[in-house]
C-alpha cells in the first residue's frame, strides 16, 4: 500500500504562488477586457462631491 500525499511547507508555498499568479493575471485580463466594452456597459464614474478623496 502507497503512503498518503504529505505536502510540506514547500509545496503549499509553490501552489499558493500559482494560485496568486493566475488570479493577477486574470484580474488584469478582465479588467482590460471590461475596458474595451462599449460605453453603455461601462461602470458609471461617482459623482466627485461622494468621493472627495478620488479628485
Amino acid at each position: 500500500m502507497a503512503n498518503p500525499f504529505t505536502p510540506t511547507l514547500k509545496w503549499h508555498l509553490k501552489v499558493l504562488a500559482v494560485i496568486l499568479v493566475l488570479c493577477t493575471a486574470a484580474f488584469f485580463i478582465l479588467s482590460c477586457a471590461a475596458a474595451k466594452l462599449p460605453a453603455q456597459y461601462q461602470p458609471p464614474k461617482p459623482a466627485p462631491e461622494t468621493t472627495p478623496w478620488l479628485d
